[in-house]
């Protein structure tokens, strides 16, 4: 296998285990979230549709590296290095941040919590501003052009519409509170930049 086709492939398999770790993740906060806090599943369609967007957007990557992808060189290798590295940096500021609530789900909890720490002191979305550098910066890295057209379109409707369920979602479930309003405490705030 060429070198820079086994990079390629490393690359994405380290991709792939983040998501991984990720669901895990995800799995725990659940736990504790349904334990603690009795929540339940407001969107269930939702987080399986991003969960399969997210596995067909890997498989396209892993099809498209295979089929013509090129892995980039010069100044698209560097930069596009470094804005993903960046933007997982910025995930697990963002994951860790929420801690607990951090969770791919979007659920109904009484007296919902409004985090305001970490990158959320600055950002309403910060983990899907990290999620989109992705889409952008991963394809353009491996030179799958197809999937970077593809995935950005597509993920752009589909976080157009979580983010909406999402912050729909938190002004419902914070509204009757005065100091912890979402409204109130983001309304300054941009939602990525």
């Amino acid at each position: 296998m060429e070198k820079k086709l086994f990079i390629s492939y490393a690359i994405i398999f380290f991709y792939i285990s983040e998501r991984l770790l990720e669901l895990a993740v995800n799995q725990v906060n659940k736990q504790y979230l349904i334990s603690k806090y009795l929540v339940h599943l407001r969107y269930p369609k939702e987080s399986f549709q991003m969960k399969f967007f997210h596995s067909l957007w890997f498989a396209a990557l892993i099809l498209e590296t295979n089929w013509h992808g090129r892995l980039a060189s010069g100044f698209f290798l560097y930069s596009s290095g470094v804005i993903l590295v960046l933007s997982q940096f910025l995930r697990w500021y963002s994951i860790l941040s929420l801690g607990r609530f951090w969770s791919i789900d979007i659920y109904a909890m009484k007296e919902h919590p409004i985090i305001e720490k970490g990158p959320y002191n600055y950002i309403r979305h910060p983990n899907y501003l990290a999620v989109i550098c992705e889409f952008l910066f991963l394809p353009l890295l491996l030179g799958c052009f197809w999937t970077l057209v593809g995935g950005a379109v597509l993920n752009f409707f589909i976080l157009k519409r979580r983010i909406y369920l999402e912050e729909s979602s938190l002004v419902e479930q914070s509204s009757l509170s005065r100091t912890r309003n979402y409204n109130i405490l983001f309304m300054h705030k941009k939602r990525f930049l």
